[in-house]
């Protein structure tokens, strides 16, 4: 698989070298080249903007007022699509985050990836530079820290873990991203759409979200009292385990939320 032009698809000199023998970084990259052609890629991964509505801000019901905050910054929906990531896919997300991550992170974001499905979606905006244009509007994971505006804000994350929304850092990331959420058939669908869309193509997400809006019937938003947990893994751990194990889709989400305001999620001890 070709080695995409780094050098022009990220300024940060540390993630090129890490990504230059990323499988899933050639892995997205041929399927950009395979569809659209090299200089076609290259225009393609930097006019594009990658934004992943997580499973946790459906269940929370601000899906729809994100996206509204999205437009109203004028990006435009050029391609959309339902996906489920399972842990090998939160793993490959954020494998480089994670190497100082606790157990109790790690299995919470497991239960928010699957609680269900979440929406991808493909942004570009009139001014370029889509990808780091979204990553500014979207806002720290720190809710003490960032604007009012953001997209975490407005949809409502609670913490450091419950973040919302993710979206591709630059363009590299987005190459990368499209591996990590779709195989390749779909990939190469959902690019070949996305290319082909004209400037007002906010119809390619009401299908999308409306599947997507579909899976989370009856999940209501559970409130829950801050309770401190021992540091000592043991018995509060599996009582975590229990908790986001449940059958049902409103508990498990119940569960979630609760847990995340509870436990440490660096291996510091501090929240992460």
């Amino acid at each position: 698989m070709p080695v995409p032009p780094l050098d022009r698809l990220t300024m940060d000199r540390e993630k090129a070298l890490r990504y230059g023998v990323d499988p899933l970084v050639r892995e997205g990259w041929t399927t950009l080249v395979g569809v659209l052609g090299e200089p076609q890629a290259l225009r393609f991964a930097l006019e594009t903007g990658l934004v992943w509505l997580r499973p946790d801000v459906v269940a929370a019901g601000s899906a729809r007022g994100l996206i509204e905050r999205i437009a109203g910054s004028g990006f435009v929906p050029v391609g959309a699509c339902v996906v489920r990531v399972d842990r090998g896919g939160v793993r490959a997300l954020w494998w480089w985050q994670f190497k100082r991550a606790t157990a109790e992170r790690l299995l919470l974001l497991d239960a928010v990836a699957t609680l269900g499905p979440g929406l991808l979606v493909l942004y570009r905006h009139a001014e370029g530079d889509s990808a780091r244009r979204l990553t500014r509007l979207k806002g720290g994971n720190d809710p003490s820290a960032r604007s009012v505006d953001s997209l975490r804000s407005v949809a409502g994350s609670p913490n450091r873990l419950l973040t919302m929304v993710h979206t591709s850092d630059d363009p590299v990331d987005v190459v990368r991203e499209l591996a990590v959420f779709l195989p390749w058939r779909e990939r190469a669908a959902l690019v070949a759409s996305a290319s082909a869309s004209h400037p007002d193509s906010s119809s390619c997400l009401v299908a999308p979200l409306a599947v997507v809006e579909a899976a989370y019937r009856g999940c209501l938003e559970a409130s829950a009292e801050d309770r401190w947990v021992p540091q000592q893994r043991g018995e509060a751990f599996a009582a975590l385990v229990r908790a986001i194990g449940v059958p049902q889709l409103p508990q498990r989400w119940a569960a979630v939320q609760d847990w995340s305001r509870r436990v440490p999620l660096l291996n510091d001890g501090s929240a992460g």
